[in-house]
């Protein structure tokens, strides 16, 4: 009697690193999970760039960006215009004496490898990675929570998204994780200041799923925060004489928080600030004028009237104490000496 087990499709297969769903996956779009799994079902083969572009669709300017984004989550190594596996220290203290074959090399072409080493700008993962076009596409087609939150973000927008502004929706829904309603809030809220583009919509999105704001009341709060930072920014612009100064850095927004709401400065210690940072400096600086009411609120300092009363008492002269004795004093001394 024989025994035949017939695998299928199983027949062939090829390992694929756990860190790759575990950690890459997350920020990974098709593209790279394609030009990944190619290269890793070819190891050992010398591939030619135009052949992984052939096999997988992907453009060939598409995919030297693809193997630096496995290299940045270190399940690649490269050197030079080879490219090998990653192994962790506890495999390789596990692992045998390797020979010639063990680790086993992907090549590109000089070209290529050329054009890579041009750039210089080096592909890091600082963000999240908006899904392609046929994949946004067939997400619409049957997800019917992304077809109502399209829905509703063109009726706040006030126009038709693209499938670019859709990918967009689809990555902080799936991606950075954020429910329909802080993602709708989110819109609104951009709306509310006059940035109701897709571009801030994204940016400010992907910060909440970094900092974990995921809920209307976290939203709510971080909404009524920024409404605050605003307005405490508003303050001091005003009083600085600030024009056309657009979009206030994260950065300022602390500064003028700090000084209007938290040390709670008048606009008259503000501007009195600001005119010693200019006489000082010759421009307005932040940080200086930081420094400056950072001192002030050490002393005391809250109004002018302080201000005049603390450098009056750091001015005034110090008496020296006088050295020369009393006269009587003197008598007495020699007297006990006439005495002795």
């Amino acid at each position: 009697m024989s025994i035949k087990l017939n695998l299928g499709a199983w027949q062939s297969v090829f390992a694929v690193p756990s860190k790759i769903v575990d950690e890459g996956l997350k920020f990974a779009d098709g593209v790279k999970l394609k030009v990944l799994l190619y290269v890793l079902r070819n190891a050992g083969s010398e591939l030619d760039i135009d052949a992984v572009s052939k096999a997988t669709g992907v453009n060939v300017t598409d995919i030297p960006e693809a193997l630096e984004y496995w290299v940045n989550m270190e399940v690649l190594a490269k050197s030079g215009a080879e490219f090998a596996p990653v192994h962790s220290k506890e495999e390789i203290k596990a692992a045998p004496v390797a020979d010639n074959h063990s680790v086993k090399e992907i090549k590109a072409p000089e070209t290529i490898a050329k054009a890579v080493e041009e750039d210089k700008q080096r592909f890091v993962v600082t963000k999240p990675q908006k899904p392609d076009y046929v994949f946004t596409s067939q997400r619409l087609a049957v997800d019917e929570e992304l077809k109502i939150l399209v829905g509703e973000a063109q009726s706040v927008l006030g126009k038709t998204l693209s499938n670019s502004d859709i990918a967009t929706l689809l990555m902080l829904k799936d991606t950075c994780g954020l429910h329909l309603d802080v993602i709708l809030m989110l819109i609104q809220y951009c709306v509310s200041i006059d940035k109701g583009n897709m571009r801030t919509v994204e940016k400010i999105g992907v910060s909440w799923a970094d900092e974990g704001i995921n809920s209307v009341e976290a939203a709510d709060h971080r909404i009524a925060a920024n409404h605050h930072a605003n307005q405490c920014f508003s303050t001091v612009s005003s009083v600085f004489g600030m024009k056309n100064v657009g979009s206030p850095t994260k950065k300022q927004l602390e500064y003028c928080t700090k000084w209007v709401a938290e040390w709670k400065f008048s606009a008259p210690m503000l501007r009195e600030a600001y005119e010693r940072c200019v006489d000082s400096k010759g421009e307005l600086k932040f940080n200086y004028i930081d420094g400056i009411l950072k001192k002030w609120e050490a002393q005391g300092i809250k109004n002018k009237e302080d201000l005049k009363q603390f450098e009056s008492a750091k001015a005034a002269p110090v008496k020296k104490k006088n050295s020369s004795y009393d006269i009587n004093e003197l008598e007495k001394i020699d007297k006990l000496d006439f005495i002795d």
